[in-house]
């Protein structure tokens, strides 16, 4: 366990940027918060707000999934309990969630990047992914990961957005109510 975690310091160090005032680190900074979970859900309800149809369901689903599994990755590096790399950046990281495995924006990219890919087609999907490899290594950049919390993140974000894909007709199916506002009045006029 000691190579593993050793070989993971050295990774981690040569991506890392100590120097915040430069610009490749604000950069870096930028796109580490284009990864935070309340940006992604904010988004969607806006556009679910002023949308309908299949893009309601679709942005109803999209934001359902990532503000499900950033609570199930909270509690689940609660578990783990692997301390972030030391460092000043990201202190509302560091202070609300201070464990760094896995990395909860890299298993967000992974599973905004799985919605995509079932979702939207090339060259939608190519950018989705130079986003999503972008804005998980920028949380390596700034400081707040490891790489292997990057690389583990990641693929557990893709597996878990297999998942969602594979629920996602049975969820509109069973709960199509949560999805679609056009049911609520119908829902509150039989109650």
């Amino acid at each position: 366990m000691k190579i593993f975690t050793r070989l993971d310091e050295n990774i981690t160090e040569k991506i890392r940027i100590y120097n915040v005032k430069s610009l490749y680190f604000r950069f870096a900074a930028f796109l580490s918060h284009t990864g935070d979970s309340w940006l992604w859900c904010g988004a969607l309800f806006l556009i679910w707000i002023f949308s309908s149809g299949n893009l309601q369901r679709l942005t109803a689903f999209w934001g359902g999934s990532i503000a499900v599994t950033a609570a199930v990755i909270f509690l689940l590096k609660r578990v783990i309990h692997r301390r972030r790399p030391e460092g000043s950046w990201g202190e509302l990281y560091r202070k609300y969630d201070p464990h760094s495995f896995p990395s909860g924006h890299a298993v967000r990219a992974g599973l905004i990047l799985a919605l995509a890919f079932s979702t939207f087609s090339f060259p939608l999907t190519a950018i989705f992914l130079l986003w999503a490899l972008a804005m998980i290594f920028s949380r390596v950049v700034t400081g707040v990961h490891y790489f292997f919390d990057i690389t583990a993140g990641f693929l557990l974000g893709i597996l878990i957005g297999i998942g969602w894909i594979k629920l996602q007709p049975f969820l509109f199916d069973s709960f199509a109510f949560l999805f679609d506002r056009s049911q609520w009045l119908e829902l509150i006029r039989n109650i």
